[in-house]
């Protein structure tokens, strides 16, 4: 399963026209983009691991060279902020990078997997590997650094995290508590509860355990008043 069935010189063209430049060694794309569920015998998985280290080093710059007045903590927080798995999926969704994955997954697997960030950290692999750190450093500022404003934003939606720190805090009692799992064509529901020094505070369900939580959450920051 996959966005469209590409021919090969289509593939190159569009692929070429969203990354912005020429590509010499097409082959590196395609293992970037697909997933090891396709049972092939390449996937992202090395160029990711390769991609990581150059997102890394061009945000670290990034930081360093724009953030003059923070700490060497606070540059850490900064960076760590902007490329850990939540950020780099919204990134990728919002480059509409589904449209190139090769995959066969299902939309539950596909919403629970780590695909997307994956995904976009071995892209950064290939371009590094077939143009140089120029290119990828190019990529990197115009398609992900750009989203830094956002991360504020992004991560205000995190209810779970503000939920505990909360909780920390005041040293209050906090517990997600999973009620059940409810089937629904083939698919699992999940109904989580919140509770607060033994006091119900939030409920809600979702066919992903974690944005139920999150939902749950949400709740119980607006029955706290937060």
């Amino acid at each position: 399963m996959f966005g469209f069935f590409w021919k090969k010189d289509k593939f190159k063209n569009e692929l070429e026209k969203f990354l912005g430049f020429k590509v010499n060694d097409i082959s590196l794309y395609k293992e970037a983009l697909t997933h090891s569920s396709k049972k092939l015998n390449y996937n992202y998985q090395r160029l990711e691991f390769l991609g990581d280290a150059v997102l890394n080093l061009v945000v670290a710059e990034h930081v360093f060279k724009n953030y003059q007045q923070s700490s060497e903590g606070d540059l850490s927080k900064l960076r760590t902020r902007l490329v850990n798995k939540h950020i780099l999926k919204e990134v990728a969704i919002a480059l509409h990078l589904n449209k190139w994955m090769i995959h066969q997954l299902s939309s539950t697997e596909l919403e629970k997997s780590s695909i997307y960030c994956d995904i976009l950290e071995s892209l950064i692999g290939a371009i590094y590997i077939d143009k140089g750190m120029v290119y990828a450093d190019r990529f990197i500022l115009s398609k992900i650094i750009k989203q830094l404003d956002e991360v504020i934003i992004i991560e205000d939606k995190d209810y779970k995290s503000k939920m505990i720190q909360l909780a920390q805090k005041n040293k209050w009692n906090l517990m997600f508590q999973l009620e059940g799992i409810e089937k629904n064509n083939n698919e699992n529901i999940f109904h989580v509860t919140l509770i607060l020094n033994g006091k119900k505070i939030g409920q809600a369900q979702h066919y992903n355990k974690k944005e139920a939580e999150q939902m749950a959450a949400k709740q119980g920051l607006e029955n706290l008043n937060v």
